[in-house]
């Protein structure tokens, strides 16, 4: 909760300080921890919802951190993109900044949310992508006090959208490479190679078919698999095979959940 109170406390100050400044660097800044305030504070009312499970949700709610993550790379992208509209008017408009607000905004942006940082005695992915984007916010705000700082050296007002720009250029593209991703999880595309997974099983299943794996979220895999054995094999050697199969499955391809579906071989 600490880091939700610090992402929109440094919004709202950043705010008042990019009029006050006239700064392309504390708009953009200002833009992208309004962005990372509405994700955490999502992110928060996800982590309450995402293991309840019920006779409609049987695997809970994980695919929330999904599709909360698609959505959020969507509007951090398309936050961007604006502030570059932004830094693009700035600097043809000529508009000077006050480069000590700048350095005093960003300065002081940085050492909040340092502070607001969670600390977890155990892991939880939630948390620890906050984390992440505190650590990512506190690199720009750097950024933009060092713009700040060269601009009172050398007088070149022009670095204020410029370095709007580096800061909204190395949040598109650090995103980006997470919207695919999420897409193919939303999708149920498989996390691995199918193909490599029937040749592993077919060592101890012959007759392995209809091998169907997809991810619900990010630390949760599920496989389906179709097994033709003879039916005159007893339940208690089926059960062990199975536990065969869950093994492989779980050890090497770190898949969490199995469900297998044994047929009679076929004798025509």
């Amino acid at each position: 909760m600490r880091s939700v109170i610090g992402f929109w406390g440094v919004f709202v100050f950043l705010v008042i300080t990019s009029i006050l400044a006239k700064s392309a660097v504390l708009i953009s800044e200002a833009i992208h921890v309004f962005l990372d305030a509405l994700i955490v504070s999502l992110s928060f009312y996800f982590l309450k919802l995402v293991n309840k499970v019920n006779s409609y949700y049987t695997y809970g709610l994980h695919r929330l951190e999904v599709i909360s993550s698609l959505l959020n790379v969507s509007i951090i992208i398309l936050g961007s993109i604006i502030g570059v509209i932004i830094s693009v008017i700035y600097l043809m408009m000529g508009i000077k900044d006050n480069p000590f607000y700048v350095l005093f905004a960003s300065l002081i942006s940085a050492l909040i949310l340092s502070f607001s940082h969670e600390h977890e005695e155990k892991e939880n992915r939630v948390k620890e992508s906050i984390n992440v984007h505190i650590i990512s916010d506190v690199l720009s705000y750097v950024l933009g006090a060092l713009a700040g700082f060269l601009i009172i050296l050398t007088g070149y007002y022009e670095l204020d959208p410029i370095f709007s720009f580096i800061i909204l250029g190395v949040m598109i593209i650090y995103n980006f490479r997470y919207f695919s991703t999420y897409l193919d999880i939303i999708m149920e595309k498989s996390p691995i190679d199918t193909k490599r997974i029937e040749d592993d099983l077919k060592s101890v299943f012959p007759k392995v078919h209809h091998i169907h794996v997809w991810t619900i979220c990010d630390h949760y895999k599920v496989a389906t698999l179709h097994i033709e054995e003879d039916p005159n094999v007893t339940l208690k050697e089926l059960d062990y095979k199975r536990e065969v199969a869950e093994k492989i499955l779980s050890e090497k391809y770190g898949i969490n959940h199995v469900t297998v579906q044994f047929e009679a071989k076929r004798t025509d």
